[in-house]
């Protein structure tokens, strides 16, 4: 074999070792700046738990035992529906001023029915809606704080929850409120929120997950609704399938490329806000799809598999800032910073500290926890939990 054939062999032996290397170039680990924070997320929107319940309204209730039972059997088609008058003299209601209005939820459930039912079904709570168009015409969209925990008192301690809403229609937007959700969940198989805090619902869902988060709470569904007679007595219940969503936890990493300072240009990969390993893949979050109340919670369509990450730079964009005089860029932990200056001075409390450092140098700084970072006239301050001040050139 002749010297030339022997190096071109050499040549298509390294050549694919030096392709792969390149194609899964990690970021060097003293470039990245990350903190770890724990999610819950759905991998498989196929994958869930289905739990047979019960849904009754007995005297162990707060709210009116022969009211809700009443409805139940009417829409049920066991007994006939009586037609209430509501076309009474009506007066301007004095709502609380908390986080939740009742009201508010009302107009905004209404928004949510119309989707659902028919137009048929759609005239007792039109009909409720329309007076309250009449003497509250400035309505505002309801805020969700404070939708579960209403819901959840409603069932347990109904009259507490009157006095305090000071609302003189409380009682007939109650009960339509609650015959909408029972022709949404019986004609459509849709869970409302005043049914899915219902205690024997909640109990049930609170074994397999976690009810602190209205977001996942929301990712429950039901299935194979059916009414139902007991035939000693003669109640009226809700048999009905919980379709329960089966959740993952993970710790994962949210980073950024601190970046380094080269041929007269400040140069750093663009990472996806976090990453983790799952299955053998890398996946991003999209942060802005998740919940954050009491934990953080990611819905399936949240992760996606990525080909850029602090392990993969081959799918990442190299961002440039050509001869720049000054940087401050936030990093998901610290910050990058470039000029001429030649201290940072850190301010903590009353306490005043001050640290020298080489002029024109790319610096990696991490606020102590309740820190300011003061540099030529620019504050940077960030929730952190270092317990020291860090400061490192690049």
């Amino acid at each position: 074999m002749s010297t030339q054939s022997v190096i071109l062999l050499l040549i298509l032996l390294v050549f694919p070792f030096f392709t792969a290397s390149s194609k899964h170039s990690p970021l060097p680990k003293d470039r990245q700046a990350c903190k770890r924070e724990e999610i819950r997320f759905i991998s498989d929107k196929y994958q869930f738990y289905e739990d047979p319940v019960q849904l009754t309204f007995d005297s162990g209730m707060s709210l009116n035992q022969v009211l809700v039972t009443r409805i139940l059997e009417e829409e049920c088609g066991l007994r006939d529906k009586k037609v209430y008058n509501s076309y009474r003299r009506w007066k301007r209601s004095t709502t609380s001023r908390g986080k939740f209005s009742f009201q508010n939820y009302f107009m905004d459930f209404y928004q949510k029915s119309e989707k659902v039912l028919k137009p048929d079904l759609l005239k007792g709570i039109k009909n409720v809606v329309d007076h309250l168009k009449h003497i509250k015409p400035t309505m505002q969209r309801v805020k969700s704080a404070g939708t579960g925990k209403f819901f959840n008192r409603m069932w347990r301690d109904l009259e507490e929850l009157k006095l305090e809403s000071n609302d003189e229609h409380f009682d007939l937007m109650l009960e339509q409120t609650i015959r909408t959700s029972l022709q949404m969940l019986i004609g459509y198989e849709e869970l409302s929120e005043p049914l899915l805090y219902h205690p024997n619902i909640l109990d049930q869902i609170k074994r397999r997950i976690p009810i602190t988060n209205g977001k996942l709470l929301s990712e429950v569904t039901v299935s194979d609704v059916k009414c139902h007679q007991h035939y000693r007595d003669s109640q009226v219940v809700l048999l009905m399938k919980l379709k329960i969503p089966v959740v993952e936890k993970k710790t994962i990493d949210k980073c950024d490329d601190i970046g380094i300072i080269s041929h007269n240009s400040y140069q750093y990969y663009e990472l996806p806000t976090a990453t983790f390993p799952h299955n053998g893949n890398i996946f991003k979050v999209d942060f802005e799809q998740c919940a954050s109340e009491d934990f953080v919670f990611c819905p399936f369509g949240a992760l996606r598999p990525t080909e850029c990450s602090k392990e993969n730079l081959s799918g990442c964009s190299l961002e440039r800032r050509i001869n720049p005089t000054e940087i401050f860029r936030e990093l998901q932990n610290g910050f990058a910073v470039y000029g001429s200056f030649t201290q940072v001075i850190t301010r903590k409390d009353a306490q005043i500290s001050r640290w020298f450092v080489s002029p024109n140098r790319l610096h990696h700084i991490i606020p102590q926890s309740g820190e300011t970072i003061l540099i030529d006239g620019n504050e940077l301050t960030q929730m952190t939990h270092s317990k020291m001040t860090v400061i490192n050139e690049m």
